[in-house]
């Protein structure tokens, strides 16, 4: 094992921490401050504090409309789950089984959707979905149908755009899982008269389990607290708990029964996390744990080698009526589903060069209008600098007390670490709305709400997750021999730092802050709670546009979006390769 990985036994042995452990301080503090304490003070707000009463659980639970809302988020959250499950799993597998042209394929089109804004995204759909949208065009250019099909502003269009939006999120755990399944286990079930679909029942499928169970458990939750989808995309009929929080807290100001909502929508996340954890340690997946099996699973895995055994012999003799495409048909099924992800965002950037003042499709012509548009906008141009300078500050502040978190995590020992990772994961775990509000209702009282700062702040704590987790990783990679060779020569523990660790993390720690700034730079939710009416950054100023009218223009910003997360995923795949090099 590494000499920078933990053993969790004697963490917990320990009665002091270790030197590298005083590097947690300044971002548990941190995070203490700005995102427990805020959670605690909307459980206190929520019974009305300080005049302790039930009353607006009890009127959650006595109001016909807000249990339709309750059961809309639950209806809503368990089809998208189900369905990227769905759609996702063939990716995943062809990502991890294809040859190397299809997995640079299948890579691209999950990664760069995935760190594309969930509102350039939405925003696609809507041109695609919409009664004169690309959809719609194309159909009746086929002839297949008589007038403009209802896709927008009802529950297909919510399903299908939240879809698009989760299954990079499904597919990436799936794939981490997947891509440590030994290949020769396959090979050896063949070999011993395992048909491949016997062979993928009884050994791939069950390998596999950890990293499906992680995804659905984050996909159910993170659909639990979506927004901004259903928000543009949904009817009257499709509302969700997180609208109705955004409308008790913005517009009827209503904080008391808002924060009751929020703690419901907390309280139902918490569940679904601990059932989760019963099946996956969340944090293996990302890194934090070791990876051991403990004796209960294993007492699982036992029980279920018979019923194994007994798909096995079913799957054999199934294997012999269904058709065969000579192995590609998995392959092609993920070709296919890989370019439905991709179109969205390749649609939107062919419609940002229109030479026309509205959405037309195919275009009558190529102009660069909408870019002159959007460069020659004072009003987008404020917008574009108030992003980049609260990205800053975001990213400066998660870049900081994220890389000594990690630092703290990877080499530090002491007592509770457990609880410390689950403190240092939960704001990307916990929905952005109830992070948002709970910040909300902190930085209103110390008077930060609808200021840059109080809003850099609020990103910060969302981003410092991504940080520990990116540079956690490099950490856990560092050749240990590197500094055994440094102490061997006469190195000090400050000297081997600075000249041996310090240079092989700085890659990792450059692209940390640029995906915290990408994180920043492209946040709505927080934006809407922490600085509605007073803060107008550029992914405000293209909610607005869309809420209002749907412009053209919209579509060249969304473009710069997604080549600014183009440029980012690029300079970070050419700064891990400086690193191995």
């Amino acid at each position: 094992m590494s000499s920078i990985a933990i053993d969790s036994r004697a963490d917990s042995s320990r009665t002091r921490p270790t030197p590298w452990a005083w590097l947690l301080l300044p971002g548990s503090i941190f995070l203490a401050v700005l995102f427990v304490v805020p959670l605690v003070g909307l459980l206190l707000l929520s019974f009305g504090m300080p005049n302790w009463t039930l009353a607006n659980f009890l009127r959650i639970g006595e109001t016909p409309v807000y249990l339709v809302v309750l059961r809309n988020t639950l209806e809503i959250s368990v089809s998208v789950t189900a369905l990227a499950f769905i759609l996702s799993y063939p990716i995943a597998y062809a990502l991890t089984t294809g040859g190397l042209g299809l997995r640079i394929f299948l890579l691209i089109a999950v990664v760069l959707p995935y760190f594309t804004s969930t509102l350039a995204r939405t925003f696609a759909w809507i041109v695609l979905l919409g009664r004169n949208g690309v959809v719609n065009q194309f159909l009746l250019e086929l002839g297949w149908v008589s007038q403009p099909v209802a896709m927008l502003y009802n529950r297909f269009g919510v399903i299908l755009g939240m879809t698009h939006i989760v299954m990079p999120m499904m597919i990436l755990p799936m794939y981490t899982v997947m891509s440590s399944i030994d290949q020769k286990l396959m090979r050896a079930a063949r070999a011993n008269g395992a048909s491949p679909l016997a062979a993928f029942l009884t050994i791939f499928l069950p390998l596999s389990l950890p990293g499906l169970i992680a995804g659905v458990l984050l996909v159910f939750i993170y659909c639990l607290g979506f927004y901004i989808t259903p928000a543009l995309m949904g009817g009257l009929s499709d509302v969700m708990i997180t609208m109705a929080i955004s409308s008790q807290i913005l517009e009827q100001l209503n904080w008391n029964f808002g924060a009751a909502l929020s703690v419901v929508l907390l309280v139902a996340v918490l569940g679904v996390l601990w059932i989760g954890s019963r099946f996956f340690p969340i944090d293996q997946l990302l890194g934090f744990s070791d990876g051991k099996v403990g004796s209960e699973t294993l007492g699982r895995r036992q029980m279920g080698a018979r019923l194994l055994m007994r798909v096995g012999s079913a799957a054999n003799a199934l294997d012999r009526w269904l058709p065969s495409m000579g192995g590609l048909s998995v392959p092609v099924l993920a070709s296919i589903l890989a370019v439905l992800l991709l179109l969205p965002v390749v649609i939107v950037a062919y419609l940002s060069f229109s030479a026309s003042s509205y959405f037309v499709f195919p275009l009558p012509g190529y102009s660069l209008r909408n870019y002159e548009a959007y460069l020659f906008d004072a009003l987008w141009v404020r917008a574009t600098f108030t992003s980049i300078r609260i990205a800053l500050m975001a990213a400066a502040m998660a870049t900081a007390l994220g890389g000594m978190v990690a630092f703290g995590l990877s080499r530090g020992g002491m007592p509770g670490r457990g609880a410390m990772v689950a403190l240092v994961l939960s704001p990307i775990i916990m929905p952005t709305v109830i992070v948002a509000v709970a910040t909300y209702f902190l930085l209103a009282r110390l008077g930060l709400q609808g200021t840059e700062f109080g809003l850099a702040l609020g990103h910060a704590v969302h981003t410092i997750p991504y940080v520990v987790v990116i540079v956690v990783a490099n950490l856990r990679d560092l050749n240990p021999s590197y500094e055994r060779a440094a102490r061997s020569l006469g190195a000090g523990s400050w000297a081997t730092f600075r000249t041996i660790i310090a240079p092989l993390v700085m890659p990792a720690l450059i692209v940390a802050s640029f995906f915290a700034f990408l994180t920043s730079f492209d946040d709505v939710v927080y934006v809407l709670f922490l600085g509605i009416g007073k803060i107008t950054t550029l992914p405000m100023r293209m909610w607005e546009g869309i809420r209002q009218d749907i412009s053209p223009t919209i579509a060249a910003v969304a473009t710069l979006q997604m080549m600014f997360a183009t440029i980012v995923i690029v300079v970070g795949t050419v700064l891990r390769r400086h690193k191995t090099t």
